[in-house]
């Protein structure tokens, strides 16, 4: 166990020094070695997103109890052989998948999420139907059992909630698998509660539905789980019954499908949902501007936000975890179908900053003059196309009296003694405020 928790406590800060991880640790595993935790010190804040309220629980980074789930999670994930989906793996492979579409004589395309799911998955019966039986040590399912006695479902927030929830969907994949394997299956992933499937024979939407909600029942047996079948989170499309214009969404890229004279185009893009979230991030520095006319910290973020950021964070054993930010980042398929954009995302990369300066009516800063109709580091179409990046690695990319230079310019006394490049860097993105 000291090793395990040795690690998650470097996980969860990466900017720790080797003195104040072994602080940490050791006075957290004293801690769980007296049973001198409590489950119920978690936190719980509601989150309005389009009229819809979510609760989202945590545990503060550094207590005894967050650090006791992170480890309990890394235990399960090594029985249950858990793998997580890779978000860029999953969208680089529908999209070498699409093409193949266009010559099928028969396809069906279906997008589906669970309703409220991780507020429908019952921490007992997964511990009931999993993990009881499974080589979890005694020691670790009996913590478990008390998490449980204070977390009735799976709340979003809570790492063990991944877990929880991954260990009976990985069941779900295999049974949801063998029963559309007679239909030909093309394309299928879930990425946490989102699903695709593509079929190369039909189904119609009802039997779908009705398998879909056997494996249900078989699977998470009494969990309140269902499928959302509200109209922009269930998508059905055919190949039998294909109209002029059709269009699914899947992890924020926006996926069209132009159908004429029997020949199909797809475009892509963002969907509204991620481009308006973008959009209000980005506005936030117009607004800083136009209140504090601090113009080299506006360059500078909006040099952060156009650009694909790239950082290096060390896991120790001179090991490297590489981690991406930003739309540019985030969207970086979308650079291979430059020519296939849709038109409001090609708008949304190319002008936001212009739209930005006139609903604000700020005077255009000499930096950004002609970005939009140039090869411009501050302009998101041409970082796009040309995979234009930052690397936040002190050997290969900023160097750290670059980076250190950067700061200065906009926190003239800033002090960099004993501290780690990366720990410069998570400063750096949190005096530009970005996450």
């Amino acid at each position: 166990m000291r090793k395990d928790i040795y690690r998650i406590v470097r996980q969860l800060d990466y900017t720790l020094s080797d003195n104040e991880i072994e602080i940490i640790a050791e006075s957290s595993l004293e801690e769980i070695k007296q049973s001198r935790y409590d489950f119920a010190t978690y936190t719980k804040k509601t989150f309005t997103q389009v009229n819809k309220k979510r609760q989202i629980y945590n545990f503060k980074k550094m207590t005894v109890e967050n650090i006791l789930c992170h480890y309990l999670k890394k235990q399960m994930d090594q029985v249950f052989k858990i793998r997580y989906a890779s978000r860029g793996k999953i969208i680089n492979s529908l999209f070498n998948t699409l093409p193949v579409i266009k010559d099928l004589n028969d396809f069906v395309i279906i997008r589906a999420d669970f309703k409220s799911f991780f507020d429908s998955v019952l921490t007992n019966h997964v511990y009931e139907k999993y993990i009881k039986r499974s080589l979890l040590s005694r020691n670790d399912k009996e913590i478990l059992k008390n998490y449980i006695e204070q977390f009735k479902y799976c709340h979003a927030g809570l790492c063990l909630s991944n877990g929880m929830a991954e260990i009976v969907c990985q069941d779900f994949d295999k049974h949801i698998i063998a029963r559309l394997e007679k239909y030909g299956i093309v394309f299928y992933e879930r990425y946490v509660d989102d699903i695709l499937v593509i079929l190369n024979s039909y189904i119609s939407q009802i039997s779908f539905l009705q398998l879909v909600d056997d494996v249900i029942q078989e699977v998470f047996a009494n969990c309140p789980v269902k499928l959302n079948q509200s109209n922009d989170k269930f998508t059905y499309i055919s190949r039998r019954s294909l109209q002029a214009f059709q269009e699914f969404d899947f992890l924020g890229y926006k996926y069209n499908i132009r159908y004429s004279n029997d020949k199909i185009k797809f475009t892509f893009g963002i969907t509204q949902k991620k481009r308006n979230k973008y959009k209000n991030i980005i506005e936030q520095a117009f607004i800083a501007f136009k209140r504090d006319r601090n113009e080299e910290l506006f360059r500078q973020r909006l040099k952060i936000y156009s650009a694909r950021v790239v950082i290096a964070r060390g896991l120790g054993e001179n090991k490297l975890e590489w981690l991406t930010k930003g739309v540019v980042a985030n969207y970086n398929e979308l650079r291979y179908h430059i020519d296939e954009l849709d038109s409001q995302t090609e708008d949304f990369f190319k002008k936001t900053y212009i739209q930005l300066l006139n609903k604000h009516r700020i005077n255009c800063p000499h930096f950004l003059k002609n970005s939009d109709c140039e090869e411009s580091i501050y302009n998101m179409y041409s970082t796009l196309r040309r995979n234009r990046s930052i690397v936040f690695e002190k050997n290969i990319g900023v160097k750290r009296k670059d980076l250190l230079n950067w700061i200065k310019k906009i926190q003239l006394g800033y002090l960099d003694a004993n501290k780690s490049y990366y720990r410069i860097v998570v400063e750096y993105l949190e005096l530009l405020k970005i996450e």
